[in-house]
């Protein structure tokens, strides 16, 4: 999935939450704008982050759970991505306009 919503020249990926949703984001001047939603375990207040494509790729890439925890506590905190088994990744975000 992440392969088409993103490329070398994507800026970020912003990911907005809601309550059980998230929605993906991603402009690339070569392809235009993606968007994705999918249903999510997510009980919060609504919010948006953005991350760096890459960064936000490489755990991703490797994992082959099929739950992957993402824990965030603002847009300006680290995030941190976890699985059952002992492996962390902590991911810095972007500011967003």
């Amino acid at each position: 999935m992440w392969r088409w919503l993103s490329s070398e020249k994507s800026n970020s990926v912003k990911l907005v939450f809601t309550k059980n949703n998230i929605e993906i984001a991603a402009n690339t001047p070569d392809v235009g704008e993606a968007r994705e939603s999918l249903a999510v375990a997510y009980k919060g207040r609504e919010f948006s982050i953005a991350f760096n494509p890459e960064f936000l790729q490489a755990p991703l890439r490797v994992l082959t759970n099929d739950e992957v925890y993402l824990d965030m506590i603002d847009e300006m905190s680290p995030g941190v991505i976890k699985i059952q088994s002992p492996f962390l990744y902590v991911l810095m975000p972007m500011r967003i306009s």
